[in-house]
Formats: C-alpha cells, sequence, structure tokens
C-alpha cells in the first residue's frame, strides 16, 4: 500500500486524534439492540471481550460463606411495583468481537495522478478542488508546443517515405530494362549493379517507413485516457469518476510531463477503513470476519469484511493495523477522519444466551437469579461470554430452559445483600 507521507496524518499523530477522538465516543451510552435485524447504535465505551470471560479471582470477590445462598422471597405486588421482568434462558451462541478507534485511509489503486503529456502554455482551467467530476470531463486545456513538433518530425518522415518509393521505382525499371537487354546492349556486369541499386532502394523505403510509424505512434500517445489533441492544442480529462484533490496550475502557465502531477483525482466510492487492534485482541481476528463501521456516535453503521490483518505491531503503541475495504457510495467516509469501529472474530461462543442486563456482579462474581417459583428467586454465580446487541453468552451455571431476571435484577441484588437471611422480603407471600 503506497502512503504519501505529505498529504496524510503520520500513523503515531493518528493515533493521539484516536485517544481524543474515542472521548466523544465514550459519552454516548451503549444501548441494548434488537436480536434480530441491522445494528444500529455505536459501540460502549468498553469493548466487548475477544475471549470468553473467566471465572474473576479479585480479592473483592464474595467468599463461598457471604454467598446468598437462601432464596430471596418476594410478593407479587412487590414484583410489580418494581418493574422486575424475567426472560427464558435458550440454547445459542455469539461471536467475540472488539470495540476500537479507526482512520479513513483512501485506496491508492483507485486514484489518478495526471500528467500532461506534452509541453505547453495553459489556456484555461475548468476545475476546482473539492469539485466532483465525471470519468472524461475536461480539466484544462494547453497550448502544446510538443504536438507541433511532433507534427513537423511525421511530415517529415512521410516525405522521406514518398521519395525512397520513387527511387525504389526508378531502380526497378532501370533493372527491368537491364534483364531485358542483357547479352545484347547491357553487359551482364551492369544488369548486376542496377540489380544493387534496387536492392538498397527497397532497404531505404523499409527504413522510412518504419522511422515514419514510430512518428506516428509517438503522435498518438499525445491521445490518451486522460488526455485528447485537437490541432495543435491539448485537453487534459479525467480518467476516472472522482474528486479533485488538487490541481497546481494556473491559466498563462507553463507545463510539461516531466514535472509534478499537475491534476489529483481520488475515488473515493471504496477506501480503506483502518482499525488499530491490541496485539493480543488481534490474534482472536482473521480476514473475513464481519466488521462494522460507525461514522459517528449517531450513525448507523456501514458493514464490511475485515480483508488485511498487518504482520507487524507497532512498537509505540503496540497495536496491530486491521484494514477493511469499505463501500463508500454515499460519501460518508472521507480520508483521515476518525470512526469506530466493531471488529468481529469468525469463530463462535455457544452456550446459554440471556439479555445482558440479567447478569449482575455480587463482589466481582458475575450472577443471575433465577425464578424458582412465582415469589422466590435465587442467585447463581456464573461464567460470561461475549455480548452482542444486549445479549451474552453464559458458558457455565445457567441451563436452557430456566427463567431469569432481567428488568430490576439489581432489586434482587439488593435485597439478597441487605438481607441474605431465608424468607426476607415483602413477607414471602
Amino acid at each position: 500500500m503506497i502512503i504519501n507521507p505529505t498529504r496524510r496524518l503520520s500513523a503515531r499523530y493518528r493515533c493521539a486524534l484516536l485517544a481524543l477522538t474515542s472521548l466523544s465516543f465514550a459519552l454516548v451510552p451503549e444501548i441494548g439492540l434488537a436480536q434480530a435485524g441491522p445494528v444500529s447504535t455505536p459501540p460502549g465505551t468498553v469493548s466487548a471481550p475477544v475471549a470468553p470471560s473467566a471465572p474473576s479471582t479479585e480479592s473483592g470477590s464474595q467468599s463461598p460463606a457471604d454467598w446468598p445462598n437462601a432464596p430471596i422471597a418476594i410478593s407479587r405486588e412487590a414484583l410489580r411495583q418494581e418493574g422486575i421482568h424475567t426472560a427464558l434462558a435458550r440454547q445459542g451462541a455469539l461471536p467475540p468481537h472488539v470495540d476500537v478507534p479507526a482512520y479513513i485511509d483512501q485506496d491508492d489503486r483507485r486514484s489518478a495522478r495526471i500528467h500532461p503529456v506534452g509541453q505547453g502554455r495553459v489556456q484555461s482551467v475548468l476545475v476546482t478542488p473539492g469539485e466532483i467530476v465525471k470519468k472524461g470531463q475536461v480539466l484544462f486545456t494547453y497550448d502544446d508546443f510538443s504536438l507541433s513538433d511532433a507534427h513537423q518530425r511525421l511530415l517529415s518522415a512521410e516525405a522521406a517515405v514518398q521519395q525512397a518509393r520513387a527511387l525504389r521505382d526508378d531502380a526497378r525499371l532501370s533493372y527491368d530494362r537491364a534483364r531485358a537487354l542483357q547479352g545484347g546492349a547491357i553487359s551482364q556486369g551492369e544488369a548486376q549493379r542496377r540489380r544493387s541499386r534496387l536492392q538498397d532502394a527497397e532497404g531505404t523505403v523499409k527504413r522510412s517507413e518504419a522511422i515514419a510509424q514510430n512518428e506516428r505512434e509517438r503522435l498518438a500517445r499525445f491521445s490518451s485516457s486522460s488526455e485528447k489533441t485537437e490541432g495543435l492544442h491539448s485537453s487534459v480529462i479525467s480518467p476516472i469518476d472522482g474528486i479533485v484533490n488538487k490541481i497546481v496550475v494556473g491559466v498563462g502557465e507553463e507545463v510539461s510531463g516531466r514535472a509534478a502531477p499537475a491534476v489529483e483525482i481520488d475515488d473515493l466510492s471504496r477506501v480503506w477503513v483502518v482499525s488499530q487492534v491490541g496485539e493480543q485482541q488481534a490474534t482472536h481476528l482473521s480476514r473475513g470476519g464481519r466488521q462494522l463501521t460507525w461514522p459517528a456516535p449517531d450513525a448507523k453503521p456501514i458493514e464490511s469484511r475485515i480483508d488485511l490483518i498487518e504482520g507487524s505491531v507497532d512498537p509505540m503503541t503496540r497495536h496491530v493495523l486491521v484494514r477493511s475495504l469499505v463501500d463508500n457510495s454515499k460519501r460518508q467516509l472521507r480520508p483521515d477522519m476518525l470512526v469506530k469501529t466493531r471488529l468481529f472474530s469468525t469463530e463462535t461462543v455457544h452456550g446459554i444466551v440471556i439479555p445482558a442486563s440479567a447478569i449482575q456482579k455480587i463482589g466481582s462474581q458475575p450472577c443471575v437469579f433465577v425464578r424458582l417459583d412465582d415469589t422466590h428467586y435465587q442467585a447463581r454465580k456464573v461464567t460470561t461470554g461475549p455480548d452482542l446487541d444486549g445479549r451474552i453468552v453464559v458458558t457455565q451455571g445457567l441451563k436452557p430452559g430456566e427463567t431469569v431476571v432481567t428488568d430490576g435484577s439489581f432489586v434482587l441484588k439488593s435485597q439478597a445483600l441487605l438481607a441474605p437471611e431465608p424468607n426476607h422480603g415483602e413477607g414471602g407471600q
């Protein structure tokens, strides 16, 4: 991938900007998403784990003696007043993913750096930087001095061809006459000399024709996918659909094909989204994995696939660059723009899928509250895996078909910690 250092931010400078920009995304809380349909909310400030989380061993975790083993009794009226709802645990799977900052990079394979073929003086400039242009649209015109020289060389070469052909024709007539008179008025030696002159003339014709053909091809190069000629004037045209990134010529200025590009056109219909992923998290990603890109915190994500995972780690940031070629037909993304991405592993974690709101922590131990009957609930230790769209995988501690508390689970947690004895709550009615 060729990156122009004079027009693009350095990778390390981008890292600093990404760190600052991520604060703006952090102000947007993560919202639970529907189980089906496209994702429509940006990632939160905490990235989801790429690998299933293991049971916590922090010193703040609840000891077995302090764990609320007794069922929590709560009346139907209290359930209604506290807005407690439940959901059925089901067998399922979710892909691990990671939310990371990223930046936009143009695809240099879809850019045009246009040099004028000839040399001359600019007559008119018809576009400005930032303007959208179509393939074949005229960008600027110039009086082509070198085109005049090329025409003169071609005329001279064609004249030389005509002269060589005339000499060849004379030599052929002379040789034919010698053959007819050979042995009589013309000796055999004279006939041989005339034959040699004919052969030399034919060789001169071939050389002259080759030179003329070379001049025609040289003149034809003045017309190409990026330039058209008319008389002694040339029009520089866009070879692609795109946006004018730069034009460095003005009316009256002399231009030359040996100088820097006169015009730069960028086709931004597809761009690279370059994500900066931690070196450990990158080991769980692979080419072809799903990717979501948020141009803004409240924007609809753009879906794509991971195309390239770079093989080296940045020694300063300890990040691996992950690239995805993203459709940008709506022109939402611009080079050097800072965005957020969500990268999915191609593997999935299987277990019991429940709403993420069902997960609470007692100390540092994840748990859920399982429904025993209409008025009794039990705190259950669980091991969790990845979460996605408001759902989470439980890999240990829960069975399919069990009912867990979702909304209002914090109420049960508070009651369990404040009154761990049996039959507490609203009278256990």
